[in-house]
């Protein structure tokens, strides 16, 4: 019997969820946020206990306690938010920095260039402040005029480059481990000025945990 299960039937013996079983059980699912697969597992163990419970106690207000933990279950599904920009204009460039200064514990960076000196001073400030900020690049670009790659690194932020004859050509960032930046979008003035650009933000579990997975696996190959 795992512990999810064991603490639902725990929280299940008077019908109700209290202020305290909510708060630990939202800790319990919050580890399977975004997988279908567990989810549907685990609610279709919620339905069996709630019917265990009206056939040995005749209690409908089981009923109650159900309703409430498959809200619990699905509370990021039904929190997921996603919006677009679009460039030429500023649109994209302002919610790039507006991510870059939320930031509060890392910062995970995949792109292909970044030549605007707006994105840098937000990427400095942002590591004054104690955001813990990874940087993979191209190499490619990485010693064009106007580059920031080279003064980021010597900042101090971490910075891998795609020495590979293939271009490294995603443009991705991952805030706090649970925001998602994608998009054509590069981190260059052209981009914002002259460009026919998008970016997605959106707080997505499962594709966040997707870009995470194909960032680690990128940073652990050039490492």
């Amino acid at each position: 019997m795992s512990e999810l299960e064991v603490f639902m039937k725990e929280s299940l013996e008077d019908f109700a969820l209290s202020r305290s079983e909510k708060k630990s059980l939202k800790n319990h699912l919050s580890r399977i946020a975004g997988n279908p697969i567990e989810q549907a597992k685990t609610r279709q163990l919620a339905f069996k206990l709630t019917q265990e419970a009206i056939n040995e106690f005749g209690q409908i207000t089981a009923l109650d306690w159900l309703q409430g933990f498959i809200k619990l279950l699905y509370t990021k599904e039904n929190k997921t938010k996603a919006s677009a920009f679009f460039s030429p204009g500023d649109d994209c460039l302002h919610r790039i920095r507006q991510l870059i200064s939320e930031s509060r514990s890392d910062l995970d960076i995949c792109v292909f260039t970044i030549t605007d000196d707006r994105i840098v001073r937000r990427l400095e400030e942002a590591q004054a402040r104690g955001v813990k900020i990874r940087i993979i690049s191209d190499n490619d670009k990485s010693m064009d005029s106007g580059s920031d790659l080279t003064h980021l690194s010597k900042s101090g932020i971490d910075c891998r480059l795609d020495r590979t004859d293939a271009h490294m050509h995603h443009k991705f960032a991952i805030s706090d481990q649970d925001l998602l930046l994608t998009g054509s979008y590069n981190w260059t003035r052209a981009a914002a000025a002259e460009n026919d650009e998008n970016i997605v933000i959106t707080n997505n579990p499962r594709l966040v945990r997707s870009f995470t997975r194909k960032f680690e696996e990128i940073w652990a190959k050039l490492g």
